[in-house]
């Protein structure tokens, strides 16, 4: 009997606003900040970067529908669900503030900072692919707590923190949606709250009263519908080979966000299988790097990902109808326009709420499903990020004054109390340095003194080569042969140690896995 997957269920609907919601805010956050923000021209933004955005992710859910129906033919079952797909929420941040933005604010050339930054998301897509290959070896050999603890690192502050400075900038319509998210987050124990919408209703609350106290306009609102047209995508592969020149500088961000975002893949397959939808990670880590190097030849500057929350949507009945419903809705906002529409109809702060609530809930889940031995490694993790948003915020400001941080000088900034250098060095490289550093200490906590002069000796050799404390990639730069003659000393400091205690394994053995976020 031939078998008919009904892919429409139950929770599809939930699922299609659920899940459309999250995807279309870093959308929306992301235009916004590109547009008012850095100032770059609205024909790159609407006409180049959405389009390409949309051609990214209606590609991603499709297939994401078809996997979803073909396992469903192969197991005979109607319940399958699809995985939740779009951008990922930290590369986002990520790409505008620490590649695209910085390229714009240094040579004011928008068209130059759009390229580095499809440049940088095409190399990334391949280090996507890279993961489905080495994906698992680096669970077996970097501690749990150093990997969960660097992505909660970078959720807190380029989601989080990111977005609670835009609410307070624009308190009288983002504060109360905040509020409104936060008390709905923390009071879920109480089940009367379960049925809330309240991620809706914040930003329905803060809509209205950017409506009423004129921080919105029927002026504004009307001439976005001059936007309005076909903006089909445009090839950008001269755009990708121009902007490939300038990545260099940027590998100690693109390669562990990257990192992140497939291991976060493979984190999501995995809760899928739990709950009984047992995908091929591979061959989903996969699909990602590929649609995040085809939504760059297409001008979308920001990496793909599966996303968390497949077991949700399976609780609730949802199947792949969803996948379909926000293929189909993607493609018609980005390819029309209607995304400038939606910015002059809703306020961006009052949608940033909702990233502001992803990153605390990525840390939360991080400290709450790890044992509290770790405690002290994660919170070292956040160091080196909360840095380099200290170091972007000084530049920013600086630049905002008509000079730069080398123009003023680190003598300048010492008379006020601001160790500039000492922030810069934290900051360059900080993804990876961060990651690298929580992995030393984890394997001290375990008493793994070997495994922790590897990860020692890692960190030297990024300094060697500039990935990291140094302003960019090259062999042997100044601060990068000091750290890295500092950590080769903490590498033999720690194989003595491990001399001492003789039954120190040489290679980690990764703690327990976190609860799924």
């Amino acid at each position: 009997m031939k078998f008919q997957y009904r892919w429409w269920g139950k929770g599809d609907i939930d699922a299609s606003f659920g899940v459309f919601f999250d995807g279309f805010s870093k959308i929306l956050s992301a235009t916004g900040i590109m547009l008012f923000v850095f100032g770059m021209p609205v024909d790159i933004v609407l006409g180049k970067v959405v389009p390409g955005i949309g051609v990214a992710i209606f590609a991603g859910n499709l297939w994401y529908f078809y996997e979803a129906r073909e396992l469903a033919k192969k197991e005979r079952r109607q319940d399958v669900t699809a995985q939740p797909f779009g951008l990922g929420a930290s590369q986002v941040t990520g790409w505008l503030y620490l590649i695209m933005g910085p390229v714009y604010w240094q040579t004011g050339d928008a068209e130059l900072a759009f390229q580095v930054g499809l440049a940088s998301a095409f190399l990334g897509g391949f280090v996507e692919i890279l993961g489905a290959f080495i994906g698992r070896w680096i669970v077996r050999h970097v501690p749990h707590s150093a990997l969960m603890g660097n992505m909660a690192s970078s959720a807190i502050v380029w989601l989080s923190f990111v977005g609670i400075a835009m609410v307070f900038d624009k308190p009288v319509y983002a504060l109360l949606p905040l509020l409104i998210v936060v008390i709905d987050y923390l009071g879920k124990a109480d089940k009367r709250f379960a049925m809330i919408p309240s991620g809706l209703v914040a930003i329905v609350l803060g809509t209205l009263i950017a409506w009423v106290g004129g921080y919105l306009t029927p002026q504004n609102f009307t001439d976005s519908f001059s936007n309005i047209g076909f903006y089909p995508p445009v090839f950008c592969g001269e755009d990708i080979i121009k902007g490939i020149k300038g990545i260099v500088p940027f590998l100690p961000v693109i390669i562990p966000l990257q990192i992140n975002n497939f291991l976060s893949t493979l984190q999501s397959v995995e809760s899928a299988k739990a709950v009984g939808d047992a995908y091929p990670e591979r061959r989903s880590m996969i699909m990602d790097g590929c649609s995040s190097i085809l939504g760059s030849l297409f001008g979308n500057p920001f990496p793909t990902t599966v996303y968390f929350g497949h077991p949700g949507w399976k609780e609730l009945g949802a199947r792949a109808g969803f996948s379909l419903i926000n293929a189909a809705v993607y493609a018609l906002i980005c390819f029309t326009g209607l995304t400038g529409v939606l910015m002059a109809l809703i306020p961006t702060e009052a949608v940033m709420v909702l990233l502001i609530f992803v990153g605390f809930s990525v840390t939360s889940a991080t400290f709450q499903g790890m044992e509290r031995k770790y405690t002290n490694v994660v919170l070292f993790s956040l160091v080196p990020i909360l840095f380099q948003y200290i170091q972007t915020l000084i530049s920013s400001a600086v630049q905002a004054a008509g000079s730069t941080i080398g123009e003023v000088g680190a003598e300048q900034f010492a008379e006020f109390s601001v160790p500039i250098q000492g922030i810069q060095y934290l900051g360059n490289g900080a993804f990876l340095s961060s990651l690298l550093l929580a992995g030393l200490l984890a394997c001290v906590v375990d008493k793994r003194y070997f495994s922790a002069s590897l990860f020692g000796v890692t960190l030297a050799g990024c300094s060697f080569i500039g990935m990291i404390h140094a302003e960019s990639v090259s062999l042997l730069p100044p601060e990068g042969v000091l750290f890295g003659i500092v950590y080769l000393a903490a590498a033999a400091f720690l194989v003595v140690k491990g001399l001492f205690f003789p039954n120190s394994p040489l290679l980690p053995k990764t703690e327990k896995p976190a609860k799924e976020i």
